[in-house]
């Protein structure tokens, strides 16, 4: 019946235009089921605490476990490439990455 508001974003294009707040939640979103999708391996309770958190200035910020935070910035070039794509734009430049 009803879906959640994130899910009314996966098929939209970021542009120029976009309002900051539907842009961070559609980065969030993107970046997240990359994540997710790239990580599948580490099983579903590693892929529960890692959380998307910012995206400020071209910088998106990523919260998890100290035991994932080298396989995270190993792979934070795929990353960064694969959610510009999907995004139709660069609007993710690096990742920060912490632990928590």
């Amino acid at each position: 019946m009803f879906k959640p508001v994130g899910s009314l974003f996966k098929n939209t294009q970021i542009s120029s235009r976009s309002s900051g707040a539907i842009m961070a939640m559609r980065v969030r979103q993107v970046a997240k089921d990359i994540i997710d999708s790239e990580m599948a391996g580490f099983g579903e309770e590693i892929l529960k605490s890692i959380k998307v958190a910012t995206l400020r200035g071209g910088v998106l910020t990523i919260t998890a476990p100290p035991i994932v935070l080298g396989e995270l910035h190993m792979r934070s070039g795929g990353l960064i490439r694969e959610a510009n794509k999907a995004l139709g734009a660069v609007v993710i430049k690096s990742l920060r990455l912490r632990g928590k």
